[in-house]
């Protein structure tokens, strides 16, 4: 039987999800979104029409702050989906409505928070600890025993050496380096 999902969102993130979806063999059910109330889109609808919906919910919105608002409010079961092409060890924990791009590598023993969106590309090494709401975008590298804080923003290209500790809500600029 497909997997039934249902994405908040209906933006850029929202389509690299429901193409993920596709992927897996899933359907998407609907999109909804608080700001398109007149789109005219079949699979664009309001969330009180989909409130029962027994299919998965994945916020497909890439702000951390928006993302955390929506998942306090929502009443729904949240899905939780990991890119085919991707590497995910089998000791790793994974919050719901996280969710894990095209050829990520997540190693032995890290631990993913709740709604976190791993780009393609990003290199979580083992024993990191990534908490809820944390964005981490594409070819980063997050080393091994570091740990990123609640709604932490990683930007491309970025390295975080080991053990380092990114503190709550910190942005790291493109193709930094964090010691």
């Amino acid at each position: 039987m497909r997997t039934s999902y249902v994405i908040y969102g209906a933006g850029g993130h929202a389509t690299v999800v429901a193409d993920l979806i596709k992927l897996q063999g899933g359907k998407v059910e609907a999109f909804f979104n608080d700001q398109l109330k007149d789109d005219k889109s079949a699979l664009v609808r309001p969330y009180e029409e989909i409130l029962h919906s027994e299919s998965r919910l994945i916020i497909g919105i890439g702000n951390n702050v928006v993302r955390e608002k929506i998942a306090g409010r929502v009443k729904h079961k949240f899905g939780t989906l990991i890119h085919p092409s991707a590497y995910v060890a089998e000791d790793v924990e994974l919050g719901e409505g996280t969710v894990i791009l095209a050829n990520a590598v997540v190693q032995s023993k890290a631990c993913i928070g709740k709604h976190v969106i791993i780009n393609a590309g990003v290199c979580v090494d083992h024993d990191a600890v990534i908490n809820d709401f944390v964005l981490v975008y594409p070819n980063a590298y997050i080393g091994g025993g570091s740990i990123l804080e609640k709604g932490v923003l990683i930007n491309p290209g970025a390295i975080i050496l080991r053990n380092v500790v990114v503190k709550e809500g910190s942005e790291i600029p493109p193709l930094s380096v964090v010691k």
